[in-house]
């Protein structure tokens, strides 16, 4: 572990502090494993697909001894790239050892990574891969790709040959990219897309999106969504539109979203294992740390969750 200056061992004496507004919890004293200071900067906090990793990261430090409250820094970019750089750079000055980080944008968060090359920090890159791949010790992700097969092989069993889609998606996310990709490569021209809009995963702008579909599109069959949250957006529209037969697909498993699967509100999603991932990334940092060799690419695997097998599965937690 580098040498703290006198500054930085001042912070570490307290309890907790802040770093760029961001709650930090400091190691006054080395737990029974390590004294490793890991942070962990995802895209943002309001979604509880980033607050199911980061309870694979705690189950993880506390199985390697660690203790959680004293050496795991966490901050909320709140889905903004440049905050999220900013607050690198705060922890970068709090010398923390190592970082699990997932990007907004996969592009402008190369900032960053050189900041954290330069000061001799590892970055652990997690579920959307960042551009510069070179700067990262580790990318550990689910197989996006594999999502969006799941979507459209589930999809084009139930409907037929040239009926109408809409896709939203969100072309600033590697991993919402190969989803997409997954979809779009498994359907090939076997659906008539109407329009793809990007609406950034988010609930409100989808199901505006949604509703401007139902109006232009009024025999509209069914819709692709890159992640649950921008699904919900197309249950809603769907609902406000008395549209009951549409097939709304989302990736990530949500709990809360898998409600309306059960109810068929809407028609599956391909879930991740974010805890999985979070587990998979501390050990990562851990191994850098301690000197150990690392596998660069890590793929979590993904399973369809619909109506039908959803009796299989505990939808009352991520899988």
């Amino acid at each position: 572990m580098k040498k703290r200056n006198i500054i930085i061992a001042m912070v570490l004496a307290m309890a907790m502090t802040t770093v760029g507004g961001a709650t930090v919890f400091a190691a006054d004293e080395k737990a029974e494993g390590n004294d490793y200071t890991i942070a962990y900067v995802p895209t943002t906090m309001n979604n509880p697909f980033w607050t199911a990793m980061m309870g694979g990261i705690k189950e993880e430090m506390e199985a390697k001894g660690m203790d959680v409250d004293k050496q795991l820094v966490t901050v909320d970019a709140n889905s903004d790239q440049a905050t999220m750089n900013n607050y690198v750079n705060d922890l970068i000055a709090q010398q923390v050892d190592a970082i699990i980080l997932a990007p907004m944008d996969c592009t402008a968060v190369t900032e960053a990574l050189t900041a954290c090359e330069e000061a001799g920090i590892p970055v652990i890159n997690v579920d959307t891969a960042v551009d510069a791949t070179d700067k990262v010790v580790s990318i550990i992700a689910s197989d996006n790709y594999k999502a969006g097969v799941e979507c459209a092989e589930d999809m084009m069993s139930k409907l037929d040959k040239g009926a109408k889609i809409a896709v939203m998606n969100q072309p600033s996310g590697t991993a919402c990219v190969q989803r997409e990709k997954g979809f779009l490569d498994t359907a090939g021209d076997y659906f008539e897309i109407v329009s793809t809009t990007d609406t950034e995963g988010d609930t409100a702008k989808t199901m505006t999106a949604a509703e401007d579909v139902l109006t232009a599109d009024d025999d509209l069959a069914g819709f692709f969504c890159i992640n649950d949250m921008g699904a919900l957006g197309c249950v809603q529209a769907a609902q406000a539109a008395g549209k009951e037969d549409l097939l709304i697909y989302g990736v990530d498993g949500n709990p809360d979203f898998m409600g309306y699967v059960a109810d068929g509100s809407a028609t599956a999603s391909a879930a991740q294992q974010p805890s999985v991932i979070g587990q998979k990334a501390l050990d990562a940092a851990i191994d850098t740390l301690d000197g150990k060799e690392v596998e660069h690419d890590q793929v979590v695997d993904v399973v369809l969750i619909n109506k039908d097998n959803i009796a299989d599965f505990d939808v009352t937690d991520w899988q």
